[in-house]
């Protein structure tokens, strides 16, 4: 049984009122101490009928302390020889900032494994647009360009949902104009206008053109 939860808003009880819908339990109006009992026995049942319960929990790093506290009491559900619900948290790199917090220690030292995921490498956001373009429908070859591609990759580096955002814009540019393609100015004039791009966007610029400045001088004092 999967569980997604993707209100980061989650108050102390209204997590547990929120895996006990999912799970289709009856629980009224019960306070949280016989709410995390009658989970328990619940998980029991299920675990006795061979299912597993599993709760992927979204932007985790926006929760509340008190909802990191009582995820800790819910990973404390067990048998003697199995726990009864996994649980996965999803979150940006704030949430290993929130996991370092003294006072939340002992829920971090629950957590069996970790990873961070990194940014698309080129190949991949090929990939990734290729499949995005065919999920809304477009069956014919490729809308972006290789030198796009590239240039999106450098100014987003990677990252998904600012992907999503600059290829959007790239996508309207190019409809503009009336081109089959986008183009890798279509990327950079998407990334000057979106703010957490642009601040990178630029500072890679500069430093290009820094380093132009800085050959074309070397080549001059060769040349005397």
């Amino acid at each position: 049984d999967t569980i997604l939860l993707s209100n980061p808003s989650f108050g102390r009880e209204e997590i547990l009122y929120a895996i006990a819908d999912e799970l289709k339990m009856d629980v009224g109006k019960e306070r949280q101490p016989l709410l995390l009992r009658m989970l328990q026995d619940h998980l029991i049942k299920l675990y006795g009928e061979d299912r597993r319960v599993v709760v992927l929990i979204d932007e985790a790093h926006a929760m509340p302390q008190e909802t990191l506290e009582q995820i800790r009491l819910l990973s404390n559900l067990e048998t003697s020889r199995s726990k009864l619900l996994q649980i996965v948290l999803f979150g940006q790199p704030e949430l290993d900032e929130r996991l370092k917090q003294n006072s939340v220690r002992q829920l971090r030292q629950r957590i069996s494994f970790q990873y961070v995921l990194k940014g698309l490498r080129k190949n991949e956001l090929d990939r990734y647009l290729r499949h995005r373009l065919a999920v809304a429908g477009y069956g014919g070859e490729t809308l972006f360009r290789r030198g796009a591609v590239d240039t999106l990759q450098r100014v987003t580096h990677g990252t998904p949902r600012l992907v999503n955002i600059i290829a959007h814009k790239a996508l309207l540019l190019a409809y503009g104009e009336g081109r089959q393609q986008v183009l890798a100015r279509h990327v950079r004039i998407a990334a000057a206008d979106t703010p957490e791009a642009r601040r990178d966007w630029m500072a890679w610029a500069w430093g290009i053109a820094a380093l132009a400045a800085a050959v074309a001088a070397i080549g001059w004092m060769l040349l005397q």
